[in-house]
């Protein structure tokens, strides 16, 4: 267990870090496989040492919301740890990973001992309210090409593999995928990008998006 690739460990003094390695259980999940689930009455806090956990949602009407793809490093289910509230999220295995997994207690005495996790915590929670903050601005004021371009312009920014003057995303989200992120449907998600692709703003492969023009997709959204 390397609990060193925690961004709230990373301060951490060796013999810290090992007594909070004392406090988790470790488990490895297959992709696909749920790890919470939605209004679930746990509280554990679980840390991603290796792979993808995508955090999500359903409608009554079976309509997914995808919140956010948490890569190793991150953390997730601290909010019902803190509320102690039901979970008001799933989370699934994107790909197989390995988690650790520490009680609501635990994590409650690991804050109140360690300054710099409490630090990181809030920051964290900071940076959440934010883009959440960002993505319910988007959904109440903008049609559905400019929250995809903005949609595009973050998976760009985070994981966009850059090629001279273009910036390649993969594996590119699936257009089901990238309307449950921008609250739309795949029907318009897909006449939508291939709009860009039409204006040569976008270069669509097999599971890969080239964005050949990065400043035309910024404009465009603003």
């Amino acid at each position: 267990m390397n609990l060193r690739v925690i961004s709230l460990f990373e301060d951490l003094p060796d013999r810290a870090l090992a007594r909070v390695e004392s406090l988790c259980t470790m488990r490895s999940y297959t992709k696909g496989e749920e790890i919470v689930g939605d209004h679930e009455n746990t509280t554990d806090v679980f840390f991603i040492l290796s792979g993808t956990v995508r955090v999500t949602s359903f409608t009554e009407a079976g309509r997914e919301v995808i919140f956010n793809d948490v890569s190793a490093g991150g953390i997730f289910g601290e909010f019902s740890a803190i509320d102690r509230l039901p979970r008001s999220a799933s989370g699934v295995a994107l790909t197989d990973c390995s988690l650790a997994r520490m009680p609501a207690a635990a994590f409650f005495g690991l804050l109140r001992e360690e300054n710099a996790v409490a630090v990181h915590l809030v920051e964290l929670l900071v940076a959440k309210i934010r883009s959440m903050s960002e993505r319910v601005f988007e959904v109440s004021a903008l049609a559905v090409r400019e929250r995809l371009r903005r949609e595009l312009v973050r998976l760009a920014t985070m994981s966009g593999k850059t090629e001279g003057r273009s910036i390649t995303i993969v594996p590119a989200p699936t257009h089901y995928e990238i309307a449950a992120r921008i609250g739309s449907h795949r029907e318009a998600v897909t006449r939508e990008i291939n709009r860009l692709e039409l204006e040569k703003v976008l270069e669509i492969g097999r599971r890969s998006i080239r964005i050949t023009d990065m400043e035309r997709l910024k404009a465009a959204e603003e």
